[in-house]
C-alpha cells in the first residue's frame, strides 16, 4: 500500500510538471493586412475564461499549452482560431471595413466601433478624382447633418453648415483641424489628394474636446503619410476639366426683338407714346428696315406692328458710333471653362522612419473670360523612430496661388441687347446710351480686371515629438503654424463710352499677413484592468494665438496707364494710405476618459477650460464638458444575422467666441470729411483735408459683462450592421441649444452716440434626425454593387429675444420670432391674392397706387386698407429634409458610380423675378427675361404674370410670397466610368496600379414645375453653377 502511495505520488508530481511546462507563456503580435498593429484585439484560450488583449504596439502575452486553440477577435475583423504557438503574428482580416479603421476624433485616435458620438467618416477616394478647387464642395449631400452651399466661381468656398442655424452673428462656420493644427481659413489651397481622411464631428459631445471653438462642429482632416512597404512608392494622377453653362443653369434672358416687344408694350400699357419712350433708349419703333415685333395696343384692342432700329440711321447714339445690334451678352463674357490638376507624391516607410513627399498643381480657367485660378503646393511628411521610447516627426505644406476673380454677371444679365460689344472702331468698349442706366460694359470689366492678380502664399503644417516612457503612455507635444499672406495690385483705367465715363486712373495696393500658431502638450495612457476593463486617459494643455496685418494704399492719376507702372508712388493725384493689426489668444486645458467593458459598455467624459482674450474679466473663462454612453445589444440577441447593433447616447456643451476681436471694447473714431453730425474735424469748411487736428466720436459701447455663446446638445443614435456587414446604416436624432448668443443689434438714434454695442442675447432651439443606410453585395458571377442613401432633417425656432432687441429682427404686427416659433432667417412680407381685373376692382381694394394687371395684396385683417398690418410670415429658410444617394458598381476591372442630391420643401426667394416678371421694378431701360412677354393684357388676362408698366408706382418690389417660390430639387451631381488596367498588363510596365476615368458633374437638375428661376441654388445673381466633364488618370509604382 505504502509503495502504490509513492507511485501515484510520483505520477501526480510528473503530470504537475508537464502541465507546468506545457502551459509556458506564449507572445505574439496582431496586424491588420496593411501591417498597422490592432490594438485592444481580445485573445481568447477556447472554452476557457483564460485571455488577454493586445497592447499599444499589438503585442499580447499568454499562458497557455502549446498546441492548445486560441481565438483571436475584434470588432469588424473576422474572428480567427489558431494553435498556440511562441511568436505567433495574426493578420486580421476585415469583416467590414468601415468600422474597423481608426478615426481620429480629437487629440487621439480610436476605433469606429467604440464611437459613442455622432461622428460621420466621410469616404475621401471621391476627392481624388473631382475637379472642385474646395474638397468641401466636392461633400454636398454625403453627410447626413452637414449642409454645403456654393456658387459656380472658379475660386469659390463652400459654404458649411453643420445641424442647421447656429448663430445669429458671430460665425456659423465649423472648426477644422488639419493633422492637429486648428484653422478657419478655407480649404481651397488643400491638396485633395493628400487627403487621407476626414471625420465630421456633429454632436457637442464629440466636438466639446475643442471647447470654444465647436459650437458649429468639427471637421478632422488628416494628411497621408508614407506607410510601411518594400519600395519606394510613386502615385501620379493627373485630371483634366471641361467646363461650361448648360440651359439648366441659366437665366432666359430676352434678344433685341423680345427686349423691344417688352419696352413697346410697357409704354403702351401706360398710355404713352412707344416711339417716343424708345427714342430715350436710342432706338426707334418706325424703322424703314430693321427687327420686326408686335406688341398689344390696350387702346384699340389690336396687335400693333413695329419695326425696331437704331433711332440714329441704325445707330444707337448721336456719334453714331453704337450700331444696333443683338447682343448675348452671356455668351460674350463666357467660353469653354478648362481646368487641370497633377499630383506627384513618393512615399516609403520602415520600422523606424517614414517619409512622404507630394508635389500638386491646379490650374482653372475660368468659364468668365480673363478669370482664373491657380495653385502650385508642395508637402513632405516624416517621421523618425529615434529609439524606443522617442519618435520626431514635421509635417509640411507650402502652397502658392494666384487668382483673378470678378462680378460681372449682373451686369451681362441686365445689360440691353441693342447695344454692341464694341463700337465702331472695333477697340473702344461699348456702353449705355440715352435713358440707360449708367451700368458698365461686363467684357470691359472683365479685360480691364485680367491684370488684378490676388496673389497668395500659404505655409501650414505641424512638427511633434512622441515619448513613450512606459507601456500604453504616450507624451505628445506639438506644434503647429498657419501663415496665410496675400498681396493684390489692382488697377482702374479710363475709358469713355458715351453716357458712362470714366476719366480718373487709379491703383490700390492691399496686403494682408495672418499667422495662427498652436501649442498643444497631450498625455495619453492606455491601461486595461483584468481582462474586460480597458481606459484610455487623454490630458492636455494648449495655447493658440491669432495675430492678423492689413494695409492698403490707394493713388488716383497717373502718367501712363499701364499696369507695371501704376504704383502708388507714380500717382500725381489723391494719395492715401491706413493699415490695422488685430489679434486673440485662447488658453484651454483639457481631459478625457474613455472606458470599455467586454465590447459591451462603452463611455466616455470630456471637459474642457477655455480663456479667451475677446472676453473681459468678469467672463474670460468657460468650461466645456461632455459624457457619453454606447451599449453593443447584439452581443446579448445570440443571432448569426445580426453582426453589430450599438445604441448611443451623448450630451455635452460647446462655446462659440468667432467675434469681433474689439466686441467688448468701447471704440473711438476720428473722421475726417462726411456731414457736420459726422466729422470730428475742426475743419469748418468741411474739406476732409486731414489737415486740421480733430476730435474722436464714440462708435461703440464697452461691455466688460460679455461672454460665451453656449451650445448644449443631447443625442441619441443607433449603429447597425447585418447579414455579414451587407446591410449597414445608422441614425441619429439631437436636441441643440444655443443660448447667450452674441449679438450686434440696430440701435435705436435715440440711444446717442455710441449707441451699438455687442451683447449676449437670445436663445434658439433645433433638433433633427438624421439616417443612413446601405446594401453592398458581390453576386456568384462577379458583379459587385454597393447601393447606399442618407436622409436629414432640423427644425428651427428662436426660444428668446431680449426686449431691446424684438425690434431689431423681422417681425409681423402681431407677433416676432419668439411668440411665432419660427426660425432665424423667416421672412415677413405681403400675401399675394392674384392680379387685379378691372378698375372697379382696383378702387374697392383699400391698397395704394393699385392698378388694373398690378399685383394685389390680400387684406388679412380685414379692414379694408393694405397695410403693414396684413404683412405676415411667408418664408422659411428651413427646408422638409435633405437627402443623398450614392450608387456603385464593379464588374471585372471595371467601376460606375453615381451620385444624386436634393431637398425637399425648401423656399427660396427669387429675386431674378425683379428682372423676368417686372419691367421697371429696377431700371426701366435694362434687359429683362423673355418671361415677361406672356405679362397680363386685357387680352391675356389669365396670365400670373403683372401686367409692364414704365413706373413702379404701385411698390410691387415689396417683399411679397410673388417672390417665394418652392426651390425643391434633385441633381445628378456626378457620373463616373473607371477601368483599372489589368495585372498583366500592369507587370510589363512595372506599375502596380493604374486607372482611367470618364466623370460629369452637375448634369441634370429636377426641380419643381413651379420655379420660375433657372437654378434653384442660384435664384440671386450669384455665379451659375456649371456642368463640367472630366478625364483622369490615376498610377502608382
Amino acid at each position: 500500500m505504502e509503495q502504490l502511495k509513492k507511485l501515484f505520488l510520483s505520477l501526480l508530481a510528473l503530470l504537475t510538471s508537464t502541465i507546468m511546462y506545457a502551459q509556458s507563456e506564449i507572445s505574439g503580435t496582431v496586424v491588420d493586412v496593411t501591417g498597422e498593429t490592432v490594438i485592444g484585439a481580445t485573445v481568447m484560450e477556447k472554452g476557457t475564461s483564460n485571455g488577454t488583449i493586445t497592447d499599444f504596439d499589438g503585442n499580447f502575452k499568454i499562458k497557455v499549452a502549446t498546441g492548445k486553440t486560441l481565438v483571436f477577435s475584434y470588432i469588424g475583423y473576422e474572428t480567427q482560431e489558431l494553435p498556440a504557438q511562441n511568436g505567433m503574428q495574426i493578420v486580421m482580416k476585415d469583416n467590414a471595413k468601415e468600422l474597423a479603421e481608426v478615426v481620429v476624433t480629437g487629440y487621439q485616435t480610436q476605433r469606429k466601433a467604440d464611437l459613442t458620438g455622432s461622428v460621420s467618416v466621410v469616404e475621401t477616394k471621391e476627392l481624388k478624382t473631382s475637379s472642385d478647387t474646395d474638397p468641401m464642395r466636392a461633400l454636398q449631400g454625403k453627410v447626413p447633418g452637414m449642409t454645403i452651399t456654393s456658387n459656380g466661381s472658379p475660386v469659390g468656398a463652400g459654404t458649411v453648415r453643420i445641424r442647421g442655424i447656429g448663430s445669429f452673428n458671430s460665425s456659423q462656420d465649423p472648426l477644422f483641424v488639419i493633422d492637429g493644427v486648428p484653422t478657419t481659413t478655407n480649404l481651397n489651397t488643400l491638396n485633395m489628394n493628400d487627403i487621407e481622411s476626414m471625420q465630421v464631428l456633429k454632436d457637442a459631445a464629440s466636438a466639446s474636446i475643442y471647447g470654444s471653438r465647436a459650437a458649429n462642429g468639427v471637421i478632422i482632416i488628416t494628411t497621408r503619410s508614407g506607410k510601411k512597404g518594400d519600395k519606394v512608392k510613386v502615385d501620379f494622377s493627373a485630371n483634366l476639366t471641361a467646363q461650361f453653362y448648360n440651359k439648366q443653369s441659366m437665366m432666359n434672358l430676352s434678344n433685341t426683338a423680345e427686349y423691344a416687344t417688352a419696352m413697346a408694350q410697357a409704354a403702351m400699357n401706360d398710355g404713352l407714346d412707344p416711339e417716343q419712350y424708345a427714342n430715350n433708349y436710342g432706338l426707334t419703333l418706325h424703322a424703314q428696315d430693321g427687327v420686326k415685333i408686335q406688341a398689344y395696343n390696350p387702346a384699340t384692342g389690336e396687335m400693333q406692328a413695329f419695326t425696331v432700329n437704331g433711332k440714329n440711321g441704325g445707330y444707337l447714339n448721336d456719334a453714331r458710333t453704337m450700331r444696333f445690334s443683338d447682343t448675348d451678352w452671356l455668351k460674350e463674357i463666357s467660353r469653354t471653362g478648362f481646368s487641370q490638376n497633377y499630383d506627384l507624391s513618393i512615399s516609403n516607410a520602415t520600422e523606424k522612419s517614414s517619409a512622404l513627399f507630394s508635389f500638386g498643381y491646379k490650374k482653372n480657367n475660368g468659364i468668365l473670360k480673363y478669370t482664373d485660378f491657380e495653385s502650385f503646393s508642395g508637402r513632405i511628411n516624416t517621421s523618425f523612430k529615434v529609439n524606443k521610447m522617442i519618435t520626431v516627426g514635421e509635417n509640411a505644406t507650402i502652397t502658392y496661388s494666384n487668382q483673378v476673380d470678378c462680378q460681372p454677371l449682373e451686369n451681362a444679365l441686365k445689360m440691353a441687347p441693342t447695344l454692341p460689344v464694341y463700337e465702331e472702331d472695333g477697340v473702344t468698349f461699348s456702353g449705355p446710351v440715352g435713358g440707360m442706366s449708367d451700368r458698365q460694359n461686363p467684357l470691359r470689366e472683365l479685360y480691364h480686371n485680367r491684370d488684378n492678380r490676388l496673389k497668395m502664399w500659404r505655409i501650414f503644417g505641424n512638427a511633434f515629438v512622441n515619448i513613450q516612457p512606459i507601456k500604453g503612455l504616450t507624451l505628445r507635444s506639438n506644434f503647429g503654424l498657419d501663415l496665410w499672406s496675400e498681396n493684390i495690385h489692382s488697377v482702374t483705367y479710363t475709358w469713355h463710352s458715351d453716357v458712362v465715363n470714366n476719366s480718373t486712373p487709379s491703383a490700390n495696393m492691399g496686403a494682408k499677413t495672418s499667422v495662427k500658431w498652436t501649442w498643444s502638450n497631450t498625455a495619453n495612457y492606455n491601461f486595461n484592468i483584468g481582462v474586460d476593463n480597458s481606459f484610455i486617459v487623454l490630458g492636455g494643455i494648449e495655447l493658440h494665438r491669432d495675430v492678423e496685418d492689413r494695409s492698403n494704399a490707394y493713388a488716383q492719376m497717373f502718367a501712363l496707364e499701364n499696369y507695371d507702372y501704376m504704383y502708388p508712388d507714380a500717382a500725381t493725384g489723391t494719395q492715401r494710405a491706413g493699415g490695422i493689426q488685430e489679434g486673440y489668444a485662447l488658453v484651454s486645458f483639457f481631459g478625457k476618459i474613455d472606458y470599455n467593458w467586454k465590447d459591451l459598455l462603452l463611455a466616455s467624459f470630456t471637459i474642457r477650460h477655455d480663456g479667451s482674450s475677446r472676453f473681459g474679466e468678469n467672463n474670460r473663462y468657460g468650461t466645456f464638458p461632455a459624457a457619453t454612453l454606447g451599449y453593443r445589444i447584439s452581443q446579448h440577441l445570440g443571432q448569426d444575422w445580426i453582426d453589430d447593433i450599438k445604441v448611443r447616447a451623448s450630451w455635452g456643451q460647446t462655446g462659440n467666441q468667432a467675434i469681433s476681436n474689439y466686441a467688448r471694447y468701447g471704440l473711438y473714431a476720428a473722421t475726417y470729411g462726411g456731414g457736420r453730425n459726422e466729422s470730428t474735424a475742426y475743419d469748418l469748411g468741411l474739406a476732409g483735408s486731414g489737415i486740421f487736428p480733430s476730435g474722436f466720436r464714440a462708435t461703440q459701447a464697452q461691455n466688460n459683462d460679455l461672454k460665451w455663446e453656449t451650445t448644449e446638445q443631447w443625442n441619441v443614435g443607433l449603429d447597425f450592421r447585418f447579414l455579414g456587414s451587407s446591410i449597414y446604416g445608422t441614425f441619429d436624432t439631437y436636441i441643440k441649444k444655443v443660448k447667450d448668443m452674441l449679438i450686434n443689434p440696430a440701435y435705436l438714434g435715440s440711444m446717442g452716440e455710441g449707441g451699438a454695442s455687442w451683447l449676449n442675447g437670445p436663445s434658439l432651439q433645433n433638433w433633427g434626425m438624421e439616417f443612413a443606410l446601405g446594401y453592398r453585395h458581390t453576386t456568384e458571377y462577379g458583379l459587385s454593387y454597393n447601393i447606399n442613401g442618407n436622409l436629414d432633417f432640423y427644425r428651427s425656432k428662436v426660444t428668446y429675444l431680449p426686449e431691446t432687441t424684438t425690434g431689431s429682427y423681422v417681425h409681423t404686427a402681431k407677433e416676432n420670432l419668439v411668440e411665432s416659433g419660427r426660425p432665424y432667417g423667416s421672412i415677413v412680407g405681403y400675401v399675394v391674392d392674384g392680379l387685379f381685373q378691372s378698375r372697379e376692382e382696383v378702387l374697392a381694394s383699400g391698397q395704394d397706387n393699385a392698378r388694373v394687371g398690378g399685383l394685389k395684396y390680400a387684406d388679412l385683417d380685414g379692414n379694408g386698407i393694405i397695410n403693414e398690418q396684413d404683412q405676415t410670415w411667408i418664408f422659411s429658410p428651413v427646408p422638409n429634409f435633405s437627402w443623398g444617394l450614392n450608387i456603385e458598381l464593379g464588374y471585372k476591372d471595371f467601376d460606375f458610380s453615381m451620385f444624386w442630391q436634393g431637398v425637399a420643401g425648401q423656399d427660396v426667394y427669387n429675386d431674378q423675378k425683379f428682372q423676368t416678371d417686372f419691367y421697371s421694378i429696377t431700371d426701366a431701360g435694362s434687359n429683362k427675361g423673355n418671361r415677361m412677354l406672356d405679362a397680363w393684357t386685357t387680352a391675356n388676362t389669365g396670365s400670373s404674370i403683372p401686367a409692364l408698366t414704365t413706373n413702379n408706382t404701385g411698390g410691387e418690389n415689396r417683399t411679397s410670397t410673388y417672390f417665394v417660390e418652392n426651390g425643391s430639387y434633385g441633381k445628378l451631381r456626378q457620373v463616373q466610368v473607371g477601368y483599372n488596367l489589368p495585372e498583366s498588363l500592369l507587370k510589363k510596365v512595372h506599375m502596380s496600379s493604374a486607372r482611367v476615368y470618364v466623370s460629369g458633374h452637375n448634369l441634370l437638375t429636377i426641380k419643381s414645375s413651379s420655379l420660375t428661376c433657372s437654378d434653384p441654388e442660384n435664384p440671386r445673381w450669384m455665379y451659375p453653377n456649371s456642368t463640367s466633364i472630366s478625364f483622369g488618370i490615376q498610377t502608382s509604382f
